[in-house]
Formats: C-alpha cells, structure tokens, sequence
C-alpha cells in the first residue's frame, strides 16, 4: 500500500527529472550563445549564425509534431525519443568536423524542443488536479536554473575548451538524465493508471505542415531584419507561409483524426491564450537579447546609459533576471491555484512592462541593473507558468500535450518577433563618429517598445474571459468537454425523437 508520503516523494522525484529534461531545450541556446565567437573563428559569422539559428527552426517544426506524437503513443515515450536524438546531435555537435555535420547535429538537437510542452501533460496527467498549477510552476523554473547557470558555466566551458566543450557537456548531461527518467517517469496510460485506448492515428503530414510554416515565418522575420524586408529570401518566405497554412488548414479542416483539431484554435480561450503568448514572448525575448549587449556597449563620456562592460562581468551585473524566472516558476504556481491563472498572466505581462520601462530609462548606475532585472525575470517567470495553466484549462486531457505544443510553438514565433523585428530597433538610429554616440537612444526606444508590446499584450489577457477562476489543473476543461458531449448526444435523442 502506498502511503502519502511514498506518493509526495514519487512527485517530487518525477518534478525533479522533468525539470532536468526540459533543462536541455533553453541550455541549448544559452549555453551556446557564449560560443559565438569561437564558432565564428572556426566557420566564419554566417556559419556562426547559422548554428545558433538552426536549433530554433528544428525546435519549431519538431514542436507541433511531438505534441501529437505524444497524445497518441505516449508522453514518456517521446521525451525518452526525443532526448536520445538530443543526446546524438549534442555529440555529433561535439564531434564535427565541418560546417554541414555540426549543422546535422543542431537540427537533431532540436528535438528536444517540445519537451518542456510535453512535460506540462506529464504533469497533469500524473498529479493530483489541485497540485497541476504549483507543480506547473516547478518545472517552468528550470528556465530560471538556465538564466542564472548558463552565462558562467558557457563562458567557462568555452574559455577553456572551445566551443565544443559546450556541447560535449550537453552530451553528458542527456545521457545521465534519459536513465533517471526511464525509471523516475510513470508508464504512458490514462489518470486512472488503465492503458490509453488503442486505434488513434498520427497525422504526421498535417503535424509538418504547421511546423514547417512556422519555421519558415521565423527564417522570414529573421532574414527581413539582416537582410532588409524586400530581399528575396523574404520575398519568397512569405508566400512559402501562406502556401503551408492554406495546405495545413484543407487537410485539417475534415480528418477524423487531425494532427491538430482546428475546433482548439477556433476555440476563444485558446486563441485568446496563443496571441498573449506570442506578445508577451516577444517582449521578454526582445529585452532579454538586447540588455547584455547594453551592457557591452563601449562607454563614452557625456553618454551614462551605456556600461562597457566584458561578458562575464555583464552575464554578473544580470543573473538577478534568472533569479526572478526561477522564483517566478513555483510563485506563478500559487497565484494561479487561488487567484486564476488570468491573475498570474496579467501580474508577469505588468512586471514585464515596468521592467522594460526600467531599462529604457536606465541610468548609468550598475545597482539599478541588478534591480530592474530581479523584476523583469519574475515577470518572465510568471508568464510561462501562467501560460502554461490557462492553456491546460482550456483543453482537454486527450489533447494536452497538444495543446501545450501550441503554447511552446507561440513562444517560439513570439522569440523569433522579438529578437529579430523588436530588437532591430537599436540601429535605426544613425551612430556617431566613434560608434557609441546614438547607441544608447536606440536601445530605448527598443526597450520601450518591448514594454509597449508587453502592455498590449496585458490588454488581450485582461479582455480573456477565460482562467478567472482559480487553476483546477485541467478538471474544469475536462467538464466542459463532458457538458459539450452530453448536450450533443441529447441534442441527437431529441432530433431522433
């Protein structure tokens, strides 16, 4: 017989690997940022680029997939996959020796991208119904952990073995992980522990579809704002996406079984929750890549909004961002289990807009930094785990990890907007004679922007009727389904009658 106590330690023991699993996805990004330099030493700043952006597609078109994969095979099946592809590509990565191997080995790496959003059905569909919000949050702040690790343990690792040591460390880490969550991990199956129903199908081309087109839309924007928007790359994007949407929506539209049911995205809660998602993604995304290089821009005299600051001193000046995300993960938890989910949205989108406003404004005094950071990273904190509860509301338990697919997919265009379109901004500006001068205007008016976008977004969720009430863990979607289904089945009685 277990005992409650055997059943808390299980929980905590399944958080715990989840956590480290879903580690790997924002590490491979963070963690390799510092590698930039040494990767353009070795194949040159388009192939450096190249391999920092490659993961991303891969993680894009991979996400729609895996969350289908996942509903219909199982969840712990595909995080097993899809880190064990990750652990191939993180040592393919490590051991390439050209351009095109090292590029294989991001796009394999890239299948770890839909973990964190299979992670989140793991959890609901393991815990207790009124523990899904809290244990939500716990996983999301695996996100903070990355914040606060990455900068320091990249540059180390770069410093003194080159870029490969980044990904060899990633090697390692995957493969002392998959072991802990064969075990650690409950079998696939229903809540009630019977085995999920045979007969389900996998629309692997309609999953493509989705995933390719946002791929190419993120290729698009990023392209439009290296290249400028009328270069043919662009040009041939854009039709390239509608061509994909269209062919995604007519294969859709009347399957039985669709690789996403387009009665979710018609649905207002989450509609409503993907455009907020994408809004406040592109906010924190924006300032998030734009502050470090703030904080590196040469000082000149007259000018006490720029620092000049080393990498390392400046990845220092900012791991109070990471601390934030990590206490925002398990706060945004709490909040949403007894204020709503709703309430945890608008707190993070608030905090995300006052800490960008923070450093538009931003004096040249260090302290400040440290400060406006602790907020920004609670806000971004609060918003992942905030998300994460209003989409579980929203959908039910068949389609979860489908459901929190779309989520990561709208992170990932949100990313994309804000790194790219938003963080352009700064060079609109025209730079003086030693190359600082104007710097500073145009990181404000991108920081501002970022806090314009964040409050836009704090409308959309504020006008969202959805998640008002406190988080169930998905029991309220799961009563709504059933409502929906027991009227259509008297609604037919009585039509026969």
């Amino acid at each position: 017989m277990t005992t409650n106590a055997d059943s808390r330690l299980r929980q905590l023991g399944i958080l715990a690997v989840l956590v480290l699993l879903t580690e790997t996805a924002p590490l491979e990004l963070s963690l390799v940022y510092p590698a930039a330099h040494s990767l353009a030493q070795s194949f040159g700043s388009a192939g450096a680029d190249a391999v920092t952006g490659a993961v991303s597609l891969a993680a894009v078109v991979c996400i729609p997939l895996l969350g289908r994969i996942a509903d219909v095979v199982g969840k712990k099946r595909v995080l097993l996959g899809s880190g064990a592809v990750f652990a191939v590509g993180s040592l393919l990565c490590a051991t390439a020796g050209s351009l095109p191997l090292l590029l294989l080995g991001r796009v394999l790496q890239g299948a770890v991208g839909g973990a964190l959003a299979v992670a989140y059905a793991v959890v609901r569909d393991t815990f207790p119904r009124h523990r899904v919000p809290v244990a939500l949050g716990v996983v999301s702040s695996g996100i903070g952990i990355s914040g606060i690790v990455a900068p320091f343990l990249g540059g180390a690792l770069v410093d003194r073995y080159g870029y490969r040591g980044v990904f060899w460390f990633l090697c390692a880490l995957s493969v002392c992980v998959l072991p802990l969550a064969a075990v650690a991990l409950p079998r696939d199956g229903r809540r009630d522990g019977t085995e999920a129903p045979p007969g389900r199908r996998l629309d692997v081309p309609g999953a493509l579809l989705l995933g390719l087109a946002a791929a190419a839309l993120v290729w698009g924007v990023g392209t439009g704002v290296r290249s400028g928007w009328a270069a043919p790359a662009v040009l041939l994007a854009l039709p390239v996406v509608l061509l994909l949407t269209v062919g995604f929506w007519r294969r859709e539209r009347d399957r039985p079984d669709p690789a996403i049911d387009l009665a979710l995205l018609a649905d207002p809660a989450v509609r409503g929750t993907l455009i907020a998602a994408v809004l406040t993604t592109a906010g924190t995304s924006a300032v998030a890549y734009l502050l470090p290089q703030l904080l590196q821009t040469p000082r000149q005299a007259g000018l006490g909004y720029v620092f000049g600051l080393g990498a390392l001193a400046a990845a220092g000046w900012t791991f109070t961002l990471g601390l934030g995300a990590l206490a925002g993960g398990p706060a945004g938890g709490l909040l949403a289990r007894r204020r709503g989910p709703r309430r945890t949205a608008l707190t993070a989108q608030a905090l995300v807009a006052i800490g960008a406003f923070g450093f538009a404004a931003l004096p040249g005094q260090r302290g400040l930094v440290l400060l406006v950071s602790l907020v920004f990273g609670l806000g971004t904190g609060l918003a992942y785990v905030g998300f994460a509860n209003l989409i579980t509301e929203a959908v039910p338990d068949e389609r979860a990890a489908t459901g929190t697919a779309l989520i990561a997919v709208a992170n990932q265009l949100g990313a994309a907007a804000g790194a790219s379109a938003l963080a352009s901004v700064r060079t609109f500006y025209p730079v003086g004679p030693d190359g600082t001068l104007f710097a500073g205007t145009g990181y404000r008016l991108a920081f501002a922007l970022a806090a314009g976008v964040a409050l836009l977004a704090l409308l959309t969720t504020y006008r969202m009727r959805h998640g008002r009430t406190p988080a169930t863990g998905g029991a309220a979607s799961r009563r709504t389904d059933s409502s929906t289904a027991e009227s259509v089945e008297s609604g037919t009685i009585k039509e026969k009658i």
